[in-house]
């Protein structure tokens, strides 16, 4: 008698996955040639966080290989470090593992290249505190990237009332946003941000918060890093029952969605303005919330409590690309649109 075993191609595809490559080329984008040398790292994201399956140097070619990776199971990531600057490219289970481009770009020291195309501070106080966010895009329309160091890839103004506690994320061009730390520079109360400007847009986010009571008089500075340019002035932003007043600050309507007051900073450097009114764009919902002081009794916390930290600057970090997305469509954000 003779058995027949018939194996479902479902499983000989799983079997293959099991053994499955991913091999690829690392292409220098400002030489338009393969890069050889290239130091690259196959991450996984995970429950106990970034799992390496392996490292590798793309070899004369620029082509590299993983002989294993686990597709199917989430996504992977390709880290690729140039030059001192770090390229990822998101591997999804739908994206082929064969013949994978990762792109790398030369490295200048010199902001030219890049410049300032939004930023936008917007203010949300309470009866004992304001709340201050900083939103600044740069975009580098060159295929080089900016590295300096010693000049930072962002420059801002912090007030002293901040006692230097400051929160910064940094997104590259389709990269998610990572945590940066505050660096002081040679000017009291400027600091910097040592982060890479990649070919394309990067968004920085700075956030504090400045105790307060209503009216307060806001002191703050415009600073940039020298020699990157600005393609127009900083917005201050006001959400609805909170009103700006002040010499160096011009009225130029309201954001039609979000009915936030818009207004242009006049001043080149040192300003001031008056703050008034509450308000926040965060607000919480009124059905959900309790008027009551008392800590509430809870029997434990879900497992995504462990990630709240990084939920948090995600959310914040997708706000900040709402408004930016909002103003640049609204009809009074000129001179953007221009």
């Amino acid at each position: 008698m003779r058995i027949v075993f018939r194996v479902s191609p479902l499983i000989l595809l799983a079997a293959s996955y099991l053994f499955a490559a991913m091999d690829g080329t690392v292409v220098n984008r400002t030489s338009g040639q393969p890069q050889a040398g290239v130091q690259i790292t196959l991450v996984k994201p995970g429950q106990q966080g970034m799992q390496t399956l392996g490292t590798t140097v793309s070899d004369a070619q620029g082509h590299f290989l993983f002989e294993k990776d686990q597709p199917g199971g989430g996504p992977q990531l390709l880290q690729a470090a140039y030059k001192g600057v770090n390229y990822n490219k998101l591997m999804t289970p739908n994206i082929p593992t064969s013949n994978v481009e990762l792109d790398v770009y030369d490295v200048v020291k010199t902001p030219a290249v890049a410049s300032i195309t939004e930023q936008m501070m917007l203010f949300e106080p309470n009866a004992s505190q304001i709340a201050v966010s900083e939103t600044v895009v740069i975009k580098n329309t060159s295929n080089t990237t900016y590295n300096n160091e010693s000049l930072g890839g962002l420059r801002f103004y912090l007030p002293p009332a901040a006692n230097g506690q400051v929160r910064i994320n940094a997104q590259g061009p389709q990269g998610m946003p990572l945590p940066r730390a505050a660096e002081k520079t040679e000017e009291n109360d400027v600091f910097k941000v040592d982060f890479a400007i990649k070919p394309g847009e990067t968004q920085f986010q700075v956030d504090y918060v400045l105790p307060a009571g209503t009216p307060f008089t806001f002191h703050g500075r415009a600073v940039n890093v020298k020699g990157m340019s600005s393609a127009g002035p900083m917005r201050l932003l006001a959400p609805v029952g909170v009103k700006l007043d002040g010499k160096d600050i011009q009225n130029v309507g309201t954001e039609p969605k979000t009915q936030v007051t818009i207004y242009n900073l006049t001043a080149a450097d040192l300003f001031s303005l008056d703050i008034s009114g509450t308000g926040s764009l965060r607000t919480p919902d009124p059905t959900t919330a309790d008027d009551s002081d008392e800590p509430q009794v809870v029997e434990g916390q879900p497992r995504i409590y462990e990630h709240m930290t990084w939920l948090i600057a995600l959310a914040l970090s997708i706000l900040a690309v709402g408004l930016v997305f909002l103003f640049r469509s609204s009809p009074v954000r000129s001179p953007y649109g221009k």
